[in-house]
């Protein structure tokens, strides 16, 4: 009796027990859409491109327009007047020495030569809205050379300047002033009545090199007719 109790009770042990599965912690997977992800960053890219180019674009505009504003600003500039004398001088020649500050000047005195001097000067711009004017802005400048006295024709080329003393004339405001070789170009002129030459250049007159800076060349072109200097 005593072992058919303990056979029962083993077998109530033995159903009792929980025969299930053990959990498994399950795995969450997240999926990523690259392809969205990418497109998004492409966007992003472009939209980050399109706004730096609206800036460039932006600056390039406002400087644009602050060109454009300057060269209004400089437009209203004018010079109030220009003094223009266009003069032959019979029976005369060139004297060039040099001054104090080694700058070149020319003298016109009485000689066997025909010289010619064109004169241009003009003061200091005025703005013509504000009345204010431009310091340092004014200007003169010539061009001198001599011919043979008999001359009624001539044509002045590269090889002639230096017998003519051919040499162009920089009064303006800049570290370099006083009479510079004509370099190159040409000197034309007639004489088309007792009293009046035609005279046309297209010259290059010459800055010689320093310690500062190289040759510096410029251009000149000149189409007047000449008289002599009228008596005071």
């Amino acid at each position: 009796m005593r072992y058919l109790v303990l056979a029962i009770v083993s077998a109530f042990l033995l159903f009792s027990c929980d025969t299930s599965e053990p959990e498994v912690d399950e795995t969450i997977v997240e999926v990523v859409d690259e392809t969205a992800t990418y497109e998004e960053s492409e966007e992003g890219e472009e939209a980050e491109e399109e706004s730096e180019e609206g800036e460039t674009n932006e600056e390039t505009d406002t400087e644009s327009e602050g060109d454009t504003d300057e060269d209004d600003r400089w437009a209203s500039f004018v010079h109030p007047s220009i003094t223009i004398k266009p003069y032959y001088y019979p029976k005369s020649e060139i004297v060039y020495s040099t001054d104090e500050n080694e700058f070149i000047r020319a003298e016109i005195v009485e000689g066997d030569k025909l010289v010619f001097y064109y004169y241009e000067a003009a003061g200091d711009k005025i703005d013509t809205i504000t009345g204010q004017r431009l310091a340092d802005s004014g200007y003169k400048i010539g061009l001198i050379f001599a011919i043979d006295k008999d001359k009624t024709e001539f044509k002045l080329e590269k090889e002639n300047f230096s017998t003519a003393l051919a040499k162009y004339d920089s009064q303006s405001n800049t570290p370099e002033q006083g009479y510079f070789n004509v370099t190159d170009g040409t000197i034309e002129g007639i004489k088309i009545s007792e009293t009046e030459w035609e005279i046309t250049t297209d010259i290059i007159w010459t800055i010689p090199a320093n310690e500062d800076h190289g040759d510096i060349h410029h251009e000149f072109e000149l189409s007047a007719n000449f008289i002599p200097e009228p008596e005071e």
